[in-house]
């Protein structure tokens, strides 16, 4: 093949992508659906990959470029008084994330004791850290690439879809949550640009460091400092609408077109296991959400998109565009992951060196059937 066939190859893959967006986004707009540049995309490419539709891609940096825009976004929130705050509900943090890997891990246990899957990919498919986190470690040690991508894609792609409709519920009314972000003016065209750029910088720089969600950290940090350093967004400035629908777009189509049917079929039972795990780990955040705001100050529906085990990024995305309170709910998923990742991992690593220690081989590994 030849690179200029190659070359429109992709560029068919990448449009018939752009117009699945399209698609699932206008339909979504036009009944009044929350979020509807997110979960247009993400449900339209779901469905097209279910019923086999191939040749279709994104490029890699392009859900990138949308994490980027989040992360500028949630930086232009940053005030000095928010670390104080976020300091105050480390231990909410710690109890949410200790309760849902308990969770995770009795599933984990359910999966391994009545399915033919080894321990490493039985724990890193139900425990909700960081989808590409979670399928990298759980790789390295061993486990199986398909079945743990699997479990977590079925997860996010749930999570991201009924978070926002029950938060429109708990609004009473589907004007309590708006499709825009809550905000004062638009910046303009010049600062959007040096934002963005400066936030880019930022995720390149932070992605050399290997923590969870680089991309939107990074652009969150070194936004927030570019905000700080000149007064940038304090009245509540904001992106334009169209920038962050196209986050919303590009963050949405790329999980959807994670999804593999191929991989669906060849392993179904555990199509139904992540399903029922996911559904139940939905409602186990759901009544953590309702317990905190009784035990704290935080409001009921940052408590339920801070519990959600959603992406980062996703409910990140979803507390600017309903109102909630985003860099809580931020630092409510990113500590839940960095511990997961860190803490967790480690002790879950030392556990299996000493079970293969005491008897070599008894991990028994799982391939695809």
């Amino acid at each position: 093949m030849s690179e200029a066939t190659e070359v429109f190859t992709m560029l068919i893959r990448v449009g018939k992508a752009l117009l699945i967006a399209v698609v699932g986004g206008t339909i979504c707009s036009l009944v009044h659906s929350p979020l509807p540049w997110l979960l247009g995309p993400l449900i339209m490419s779901v469905v097209c990959k279910f019923f086999g539709m191939k040749e279709v891609s994104v490029p890699a940096w392009f859900r990138k470029v949308g994490l980027i825009v989040v992360g500028v976004t949630l930086g232009m929130r940053i005030t000095p008084e928010i670390w104080q705050t976020m300091a105050n509900h480390l231990g909410l943090m710690l109890i949410g994330t200790i309760i849902t890997i308990l969770f995770g891990v009795l599933n984990a246990w359910i999966v391994y004791r009545f399915e033919k899957v080894d321990v490493v990919t039985a724990i890193f498919s139900n425990i909700p850290g960081g989808l590409t986190e979670m399928v990298t470690i759980g790789q390295t040690m061993g486990g199986n690439l398909q079945i743990i991508s699997m479990f977590h894609s079925i997860r996010v792609v749930i999570i991201v879809c009924f978070t926002p409709y029950f938060v429109r519920l708990l609004t009473a009314s589907s004007s309590g949550v708006s499709t825009g972000i809550q905000g004062g003016a638009v910046v303009g065209v010049l600062t959007t640009l040096g934002l963005l750029s400066i936030g880019a910088i930022g995720a390149l720089l932070v992605s050399k460091a290997r923590v969870p969600a680089p991309f939107l950290l990074g652009s969150l940090l070194f936004a927030a400092a570019a905000c700080l350093a000149f007064s940038i967004g304090q009245g509540g400035a904001t992106l334009a609408k169209p920038v962050v629908n196209f986050a919303q777009a590009a963050i949405g189509l790329s999980i959807g077109l994670e999804f593999r049917r191929d991989d669906l079929v060849k392993h179904r039972r555990f199509f139904f296991l992540g399903m029922a795990h996911s559904l139940l780990l939905f409602v186990l955040s759901l009544t953590l959400a309702f317990v905190l705001p009784y035990v704290s100050d935080i409001e009921l529906i940052a408590s339920v998109l801070g519990t959600a085990p959603g992406g980062i990024a996703e409910m990140s995305l979803t507390a600017l565009m309903t109102g909630a309170d985003p860099l809580l709910v931020t630092a409510f998923q990113l500590f839940r992951v960095l511990f997961i990742v860190t803490v967790f991992s480690f002790l879950i690593r030392a556990f299996v060196k000493r079970i293969e220690a005491k008897s070599p081989g008894t991990i028994e590994k799982t391939y695809p059937a």
